[in-house]
Parts: C-alpha cells; structure tokens; sequence
C-alpha cells in the first residue's frame, strides 16, 4: 500500500480511562469483526487483564478504514500496558509509531500516568491527539479537563474530542482525526531493512511470534533475518497482520505493522526494542534498546512441598510468554524448596502469583519483596544482593547503595497533608510541589524503591480516598544506612523472616515483628524466645510462656515429699526437651507477618 495512506497510531492513557473500550469501537466501525464476534475489551485476551480493567500484553491491530475524502486508508493501532511496571513496552510502542490518542477520562481529568506517558509521547515527537472520553457521565467536566491538558501537559485542546467510546458518541471523528493529524510513516522501502520489535508471544506450534514496525526496507518470507541484540540469523517462515485475527501476508515494506515467525525458540531470544535487519545487508540498529532488568524480587514457595516440581514446570511455561520474568531455584530453612523470582514491579508480581494459583492450581507463599542493593565491601568488591539472606556479614560491609526512584503524585487538596506525610514515613525528599489547578497538586519526590515495594500504594489510597495517582520511574543508586534484621525463634535464625531496612526504623519494625509471632506461634511445652537481631546484637524479645502440665493433680493428699518428687521430675524433663526441642512455626505465620512486614513502622 501506498505509504502516504499508512496511518501508525497508539493509545495512551492512565489506567481504567477507557483505553480498551475506545479500541472496540474503533474495532465495530472498521468492520474488523462482526457484531456477533464482538466482546467487551477484544484486546485484552487474559482473564485476568478483564477483571482489573487493564492491559497486560500489548497487542496491534490493522484496521481499514474508508474517509469521508474517500480514500482507504491503513490504520494501524499499537495497543500499549497502561501500568507504570510496564514503561519500558510503552516507549517502545510509541517508537513503533507517528501519532498517540491522549485519552483523558472526563470525571477524572489529568492523572500521573497521563502526564508520564503525553511526556514520553512527546519525548519520540509523536502527533498528539487529546480525547477526551466519558463525556455522557453525571460527573463529566470537559472544559474543566481541557484546561487541565493545557495547563498541566502543555498540548493545546481546543480542538480536543468529546467521546463515549462505551456507546460510540464521537468515535468516527476519532478516525477522522486520526488520518488527518497523523503524519505518514517516512522510511524508504529500498533502503537496507530495519525492524523495531515492540511485542512478542509464544506458540506452542511455531515458537517465537514477533510483532514488528518495519521502519526501513521489506521483509518477505524466506530471507535470512539478524536479531541485532543477540546477533543470531534466523529464515523468516511466515508473516503477516492481526485484524485482529492473523492474516497471512506476501511482504511488509517499510510503514507496515506486522508479525513474524522466524523459528525463533524462546521469546527471550526475541527481545522488546531490539532491530531486525536482513543478514546479508548490515544496518544500523535503531536507537533506544535496552535489557529489562527486573525491579523487584521475592521468593515462591509451594505451600504443599509435594508442588515443587508442578511450581517449576508452571515457572518455565510462564516465562515462554513473559521474557522480563525470571526465576532461579532457592531452599529455605523455614519453607523448603522453592523459587527465587525477578519481577518488573509489584503489579508484574501479584500478576505472576495469581496466574500461578489459578491456571495452574498451585497454593503459593510469597515472601516479602525485596529490591536489588548494591554492595561494597571492605576489601573493594562490588555485588549487587537481592536476597537480603544473601548479605555479607556487617563487618565486612564499606557501603550500602539501594535503588530511589523518582516519583510523581497527583492528589487533591483536602488529602496533600496526609500524602506528605506518608512520603516523609518513607524517606522520601520532595524536589517539587506545583499546584495543576486551584484543587489539585502534584507532588515529585525522591524515594528509595524498597519503601515503595511494601505497601505505599495502598496507603497512597487510603490517605487520598482513592483519588491519588502515582507514577515513578527508576533514576539510580544512593549509599543509605541499611541494616539486615533476622528474626530468631529458640534462638534458630529463621532465613524467610530476614528484612532490610533503615537503621532508624530497624527498632520499631523488630519491635512490631516479634510482637506479631508472638501472637502466631503456638504454645510448646518449653519456654520459647523470638528476637530480633541486628548483626549478633538483639534489639527486640518477646516470650512464649510454657504451657503448664498440672502434674499434682492426681495427688489428692500424702506428704509433701510425694508433691516435690513429681515437680523435681518434671523440671528434669523440660531441660531436656528445651536441650532438644524444635519450635515449628505454622505457615500462617510467615503469612500474615509477610502481608503486615511492610506496615509495622506505621503501627509500631
């Protein structure tokens, strides 16, 4: 097809603003599925991604449409996550295109993730197309919205569009926008092939499935393709488009969205925003790739020891799909055999477990996440530690560095007091404080990632009554005095219970941390201790008293040398059982602790 009738676009927009349902109108007035084949939220295939209203997976879709100039045109829609976990897949998705639909939820109006990704947007010079949706809600206020665009993201919106993509108010102009503010794609067919990977998937049948952007060149079937990142030559097999169903194709030439299937084995060889170039004409690759590295980390454990190898099969068949997951095999003392598992953020996490527990029926424990930290020690070396059992003993350690992310908060006015005061609770430094309009304010903070990682997002809420909206972006490493607090239970290490944190909050969270077991573990016949330690110094102890047998109970009478001879008897017998005795400590324990761990310096 003619370039020039090309149209490359994608949607954007903070969680739940109606992304997936302005996709299915677009979807029903293109004629891309009869009404019969029609769902709510076509592109989001996963139950799970139906259930929480948001998009997991990217997708693209080629759509044709007839405008009212009378010409065809080739629309080709790049669906995008709408989850800050996933910023990377975003920018890639906005590389792939020319144009961006802004889509701005009417009640709502502007919210942190809007203003990330219209910045992103902006940042790859794309054409932006503010919509605004919800129009037909009792609580809708497009002027008021429309000034917030203007003020807050600098896009001009007096020609903003005023849709309800739920009933299709308004959408035809969204296409007609669309072909008209949307520049054409540039590339040259001609020229040496060069393909930017946006998406991929795994097919039990043909391996690798590979959604590219060809931006230079063409690819046809049997022509020998290089993966620039891993410089392996793969012979393209087939190719073609989603509309939304595969349709097999002769060629992509450049300004095409299409797939691949190249006998690429695992998606992680076919990495997101790597180049695909012919391997008989080098190329540059195209800038902006990089690695996922995965943010966040934590242990899975079958509760049943008996689903250890049903968790490793589920893992491995996971990770054919997911490229930016990873796990490793780990023992416990405490929980057995299990998994060591990298995540992108506590979102890609909670998806991973529930995806586990309900495809695959296993019953997991989670342990509390933790971050990567880097550190050097006293004889030079530098290690970066996930696993907080890992840790070097404090002698030996010169310096601590853990990662701080920048963060971005949009809360109203009756709700920014609480808001600071949480951010100050976890170490975090404002660096900015800007009102967006008389009620609302935007709040940018310095935090360190492993105070994030527990449980800031639900407290976010809760201080804000549900209306603050976060986003944040990784921005390096900062030295802090971190400590490593184990817990011991009889004066056993327990390996599962082992947190870091700051020196100033090591007191109240050991307090709070024993206190709770305290509360769990059962009684056993002999005294037991937890501690909290830091290092070989105990800086918290709670006590389980001895459950108390009444061995005088079958003296009724007698002398009191009969009474004595029993409780001498007794004690003998606790000394040895203390000498031998091992607590068990129940899984609901490590649960409940685990959930409450990252709260306690708040209760505390």
């Amino acid at each position: 097809m003619d370039p020039q009738f090309i149209r490359n676009f994608c949607v954007i927009a903070h969680i739940d603003h109606g992304k997936s349902t302005l996709a299915d109108r677009l979807l029903e007035l293109t004629g891309a599925l009869t009404q019969r084949e029609m769902t709510a939220q076509v592109l989001d295939s996963m139950d799970l991604e139906r259930e929480r209203g948001i998009t997991i997976k990217a997708k693209s879709i080629r759509l044709h449409y007839t405008a009212r100039d009378g010409h065809e045109y080739q629309l080709n829609l790049i669906d995008t996550p709408g989850h800050v976990d996933f910023s990377y897949e975003v920018s890639r998705a906005l590389s792939a295109c020319e144009g961006a639909l802004l889509v701005v939820d009417a009640s709502q109006g502007v919210e942190a993730q809007t203003v990330a990704n219209a910045f992103l947007a902006s940042r790859h010079n794309l054409a932006i197309i503010p919509v605004i949706n919800k129009i037909d809600l009792p609580a809708a206020r497009p002027d008021h919205v429309k000034e917030q665009i203007e003020n807050v993201l600098a896009i001009p919106a007096d020609d903003a569009l005023l849709i309800s993509a739920k009933s299709g108010v308004g959408v035809e102009d969204v296409l007609e926008a669309i072909v008209a503010r949307v520049p054409p794609p540039k590339g040259s067919a001609d020229a040496p092939l060069r393909a930017l990977i946006f998406d991929s998937w795994f097919d039990a049948y043909r391996g690798a499935v590979v959604l590219v952007r060809v931006m230079e060149g063409r690819i046809a079937p049997r022509i020998k393709i290089r993966l620039c990142a891993n410089n392996e030559v793969y012979e393209v097999e087939n190719l073609g488009a989603l509309t939304p169903k595969p349709v097999v194709l002769e060629e992509l030439a450049a300004g095409d969205v299409g797939f691949i299937i190249a006998n690429i084995k695992r998606v992680a060889d076919a990495r997101v925003g790597d180049t695909v170039i012919e391997a008989d004409r080098p190329a540059l690759p195209l800038p902006g790739f990089e690695a996922i590295k995965a943010m966040v980390f934590a242990g899975l454990y079958p509760v049943n020891a008996t689903d250890y190898e049903l968790l490793r099969d589920a893992l491995g068949k996971l990770q054919l799909n997911d490229a930016a997951f990873f796990y490793e095999p780990e023992n416990s003392v405490a929980l057995g055999f299990g998994f060591r598992c990298g995540f992108l953020g506590l979102l890609h996490m909670e998806i991973v477990q529930e995806r586990l527990e309900r495809e695959f029926n296993i019953d997991l424990i989670t342990t509390a996440p933790s971050v990567q930290y880097r550190i050097t020690t006293t004889a030079g070396d530098v290690a970066e530690v996930d696993n907080p059992t890992k840790f070097p003993p404090p002698t030996s350690i010169e310096k601590i560095e853990e990662p701080i992310l920048t963060a971005m908060i949009i809360t109203s006015e009756e709700s920014v007091g609480g808001v600071l005061q949480l951010c100050e609770e976890k170490r975090g430094v404002q660096k900015k404080f800007e009102y967006l309009s008389p009620t609302r304010i935007m709040l940018t903070y310095e935090m360190p990632l492993n105070e994030i990682v527990l449980d800031f997002y639900d407290r976010l809420k809760s201080v804000s009554r549900g209306y603050a909206s976060l986003d944040y972006h990784l921005s390096g490493y900062r030295e802090s005095d971190l400590v490593k607090l184990d817990v011991l239970v009889g004066g056993e290490p327990v390996d599962a219970l082992t947190v870091i944190c700051h020196r100033e909050q090591s007191y109240e969270r050991g307090r709070d941390l024993v206190s709770r077991l305290r509360k769990l573990i059962p009684r056993q016949m002999f005294e037991i201790a937890i501690q909290a330690a830091i290092g070989s110094r105990i800086i918290a102890r709670e006590t389980i008293s001895a459950i108390r047998k009444n061995v005088l109970a079958k003296c009724y009478g007698g002398d009191i040398t009969r009474k004595r001879k029993l409780l001498e008897k007794q004690k003998e017998g606790k000394k040895r059982m203390k000498r031998v005795g091992r607590v068990d400590i129940p899984q609901e324990a490590f649960l409940a602790v685990l959930k409450v761990s990252g709260s306690s310096a708040d209760e505390g």
